[in-house]
């Protein structure tokens, strides 16, 4: 069956969302560039969602420049990987460092040194 409303990732439990932004791990340290991804039904349940993820996480602020959704997989790590937990109901949190390229969650080596928006074709903005 087709999907009418090119939906994509939704379902009847929502949505695979994207955030991208930064935060900080204390106030006065310098900003890391995340991209988080999760299943939420509405924007405003996505960016409450990955608050909390983060405040969890102990990062002290968060700042987000935009939001979308996911119509597609992405093919390439990491967010492949962050997708599919996303699908699972996990919010997927990808780090970047200037230096070393993207990494995911819980790992101390680069993935691979892409521009992060490469692996995000099925991206699209919301508003």
């Amino acid at each position: 069956m087709s999907d009418p409303l090119n939906t994509g990732g939704a379902d009847a439990h929502g949505a695979v969302y994207i955030l991208v932004g930064r935060v900080w791990a204390e106030q006065e340290a310098p900003a890391i560039p995340v991209h988080i991804l999760l299943k939420a039904p509405d924007d405003d349940t996505a960016i409450r969602e990955a608050l909390n993820a983060l405040a969890g996480d102990g990062y002290a602020e968060a700042e987000f420049d935009q939001i979308g959704t996911l119509t597609d997989a992405p093919d390439e790590e990491p967010h492949a990987s962050a997708y599919q937990g996303a699908m699972e109901g996990e919010v997927a949190i990808v780090s970047f460092s200037e230096a070393d390229g993207p990494l995911a969650d819980g790992e101390d080596e680069p993935v691979d040194n892409v521009h992060p928006f490469e692996v995000l074709k099925g991206w699209k903005p919301d508003g």
